[in-house]
C-alpha cells in the first residue's frame, strides 16, 4: 500500500494542477460586468475598484509605491489587496482591466484557489508524509469538502489566511517543542495570518499549551521558554507591521483601528439587526458545507483519538488547540458564516487519515493479530466506509454547483428583473437623466439616463428623500427580512424607521413613489411627480 514519496507527490502535484484549470471555467462565468459580480457577490465587487487604484499608471516610482501601498481598504489586511494587485497588473500591461470575466477569473484562481490547494497540500503532507496512498485519499477527501467548493468560486482573503495559518501549525510541528528558529517561523506566520483576516490571534491557547509542553515534556528551561515566548511575540508583531506597513503613520493607525472595531462590533453584534449565534442557528449551514454529525464526530474523534494513541500526537494536540478557541468564537459568539470554521475544519478533518486503512490492516481484520486488533480494524474499516459515503455525496453535491455556476448567468432571477424594469421604466421620456438606486443584489449594469447607487444599509424615508431618487429598485427578500416581526435592530430608533419604510414598500403606499412593477423578486418605484406625468391612466 505503500509507495514512493516521489510518486505520491507527482500525483497529488497533477490533481492540484487538474483542478486548478478547472475552476477555471466557473470563475469567469457570471462576470460579464461589475454589476453582475455584485448581484453574486457583492463581497467582491466592492473591494475591486481600489486593488485598481493600487496598480494605476504614475508618473514616478515613488507615486506608484505609494499608491500601492495605501490601499484605503481596511477590512482586509494588505497581503490580500498586495497579491491581487500583482495578480491584475499583468492584465492591466495587457490592457485587459476591462475584461471583467479574465479579471474576476485570475482573482478568484491566484488568490483563492491556489492557496486553498497548497494549504490542503500542505496538511496532507504533515499527516502522511506523502509515504502512502492515503495522501492521496486525504487530499480527494479535503478538496471535496462543499466549503472548500464554494470558497474557490469566489475572491476573498480566507484561503490566504488559511495557508498562512497552516504555516504555523507547519512550523510548530517541525520545531517539535525545541523553541527553536521553527518556533519563531511560526510566530511570523502567526502575524501575517493576523495581518490578513484576523485569525492568527485565536493561535494563543495552541501557543501556550506548546510552550507548557517543551518545560514539562522536553524539560527546557523555563528561562529559555519565556525568551522562546517573547520571540515569538516579537516575530508576530514584526509581521502583523510588514503585512500592514502603512501602519507606521499615525493618521492610517487611526483609520485601520477604526475599520477593524467596527468590524469586530458587527462580527460579534451583525449588520443593523441582530443575527441569531450557537450551533443551533448554525447547524443547518454546518452541515452543508462541512457534512454530515456523523461527518464532523468522525473528525473530532480522529483528531482526540490522534491527540491520545496516535503516531503524530504532537500534531494533533496542535491541531485541538488550534481548533477550540476558533470554534467556541464561531459557533457562540458570532454569527455562523461557514468561512469562519473553515480554517480549523481543515486540519480538524485530515485528522481522519487515522480511519484510513493502512498496511497489515487485512491481517489485523482476519484476526492474525488477536481480537483486539481485529475489533480495531473492523472499526477502521466501517469508518472508511463512512468516508467513502460522504465523499460520494460530497462529490454529488459538487457537481451540481459546478454546473450551477457555470450557467448562474442565465436566468438568473436579479438579471430578468432588471429586465422587467426596463420594460417597466420605458414610459419614461429618454432625454432626461434618472436617479436611481438599486438593492445591492439587484442587477443594474450601465443604461442610458440612469445613474445608479446601491447601499448595504437599511433604507429610511430621510435616506430617500436626502438623495432625491427618481427610481427605486428594492428586492422583495430584503424587504421581508426587514418587516419580520423576529427581526431586533441594533439601533432601534433607525431600525424602526426602515422597517416602517419596507412595510410601506410592500403595502403599496410609499410616501412620494409609485408601484409601476412587482414579481417574486423585486419592485419598482418612480417618483410621484414622474408616475403623474408619464404613468398615471390619462382621465
Amino acid at each position: 500500500m505503500d509507495s514512493s514519496p516521489k510518486t505520491i507527490l507527482l500525483i497529488l502535484i497533477l490533481l492540484s494542477a487538474g483542478l486548478f484549470l478547472l475552476f477555471y471555467f466557473p470563475n469567469a462565468a457570471g462576470s460579464e460586468n461589475i454589476q453582475m459580480v455584485a448581484v453574486f457577490e457583492p463581497d467582491e465587487s466592492v473591494p475591486l475598484p481600489y486593488v485598481f487604484d493600487m496598480i494605476k499608471p504614475t508618473e514616478t516610482v515613488k507615486q506608484a509605491l505609494i499608491q500601492f501601498a495605501f490601499y484605503e481598504y481596511y477590512f482586509y489586511g494588505f497581503p490580500y489587496f498586495a497579491v491581487s494587485a500583482l495578480t491584475l497588473l499583468p492584465l492591466q500591461w495587457l490592457g485587459q482591466l476591462e475584461n471583467t470575466p479574465l479579471v474576476m477569473a485570475a482573482l478568484r484562481q491566484v488568490v483563492s484557489v491556489l492557496p486553498m490547494l497548497l494549504s490542503i497540500l500542505l496538511l496532507v503532507y504533515l499527516q502522511t508524509g506523502f509515504r502512502s496512498y492515503k495522501a492521496v485519499a486525504l487530499f480527494l477527501l479535503l478538496v471535496s469538502l462543499p466549503a472548500v467548493m464554494q470558497n474557490n468560486l469566489w475572491w476573498h482573503p480566507d484561503a490566504l489566511a488559511i495557508l498562512l495559518a497552516m504555516l504555523v501549525i507547519f512550523f510548530l510541528y517541525r520545531d517539535n517543542l525545541r523553541l527553536g528558529w521553527n518556533f519563531t517561523l511560526a510566530g511570523a506566520m502567526c502575524g501575517f495570518s493576523a495581518g490578513t483576516k484576523g485569525i492568527g490571534f485565536y493561535f494563543f491557547l495552541t501557543i501556550a499549551v506548546t510552550l507548557l509542553m517543551a518545560l514539562f515534556w522536553k524539560k527546557v528551561e523555563l528561562r529559555r521558554v519565556v525568551l522562546a515566548a517573547a520571540g515569538f511575540l516579537l516575530a508576530m508583531a514584526a509581521a502583523y507591521l510588514l503585512a500592514n506597513p502603512i501602519l507606521i503613520y499615525a493618521s492610517v493607525r487611526r483609520d485601520y483601528f477604526h475599520v477593524m472595531s467596527e468590524q469586530s462590533r458587527l462580527l460579534f453584534s451583525g449588520y443593523e439587526i441582530y443575527y441569531e449565534k450557537g450551533l443551533a442557528s448554525a447547524w443547518r449551514d454546518l452541515t452543508k458545507h462541512f457534512g454530515s454529525a456523523i461527518f464532523l464526530l468522525a473528525g473530532l474523534s480522529a483528531c482526540l483519538w490522534g491527540v491520545a494513541r496516535g503516531e503524530k500526537r504532537l500534531l494533533h494536540i496542535l491541531i485541538l488547540t488550534w481548533v477550540i478557541p476558533t470554534s467556541v468564537m464561531v459557533f457562540s459568539l458570532i454569527h455562523f458564516k461557514f468561512q469562519y470554521w473553515m480554517p480549523v475544519a481543515l486540519p480538524l478533518f485530515s485528522c481522519l487519515v487515522e480511519a484510513l486503512p493502512g498496511a497489515g490492516w487485512r491481517a489485523r481484520l482476519r484476526g492474525q493479530a488477536g481480537a483486539p486488533a481485529r475489533a480495531a480494524a473492523w472499526l477502521q474499516g466501517a469508518a472508511a466506509l463512512i468516508l467513502l459515503a460522504q465523499f460520494g455525496a460530497f462529490s454529488v453535491q459538487n457537481v451540481n454547483r459546478y454546473v450551477d455556476d457555470l450557467h448562474r448567468a442565465e436566468s438568473n432571477p436579479s438579471i430578468l428583473f432588471y429586465e422587467q424594469a426596463v420594460k417597466a421604466l420605458a414610459p419614461l421620456p429618454d432625454e432626461d437623466a434618472y436617479s436611481v438606486y438599486h438593492d445591492v443584489r439587484i442587477y443594474a449594469p450601465r443604461t442610458s439616463g440612469w445613474v445608479t447607487e446601491a447601499a448595504f444599509e437599511t433604507l429610511s424615508y430621510q435616506f430617500v428623500e436626502d438623495r432625491d431618487y427618481d427610481v427605486l429598485l428594492l428586492m422583495q427578500q430584503r424587504i421581508a427580512d426587514y418587516t419580520n416581526p423576529n427581526a431586533v435592530g441594533i439601533d432601534e430608533e433607525q431600525f424602526a424607521q426602515s422597517r416602517t419604510f419596507y412595510a410601506d414598500a410592500d403595502a403599496d403606499r410609499l410616501r412620494g413613489f409609485n408601484l409601476v412593477y412587482r414579481d417574486e423578486y423585486g419592485l419598482v418605484f418612480v417618483k410621484e411627480s414622474y408616475y403623474r406625468g408619464y404613468f398615471a391612466p390619462r382621465p
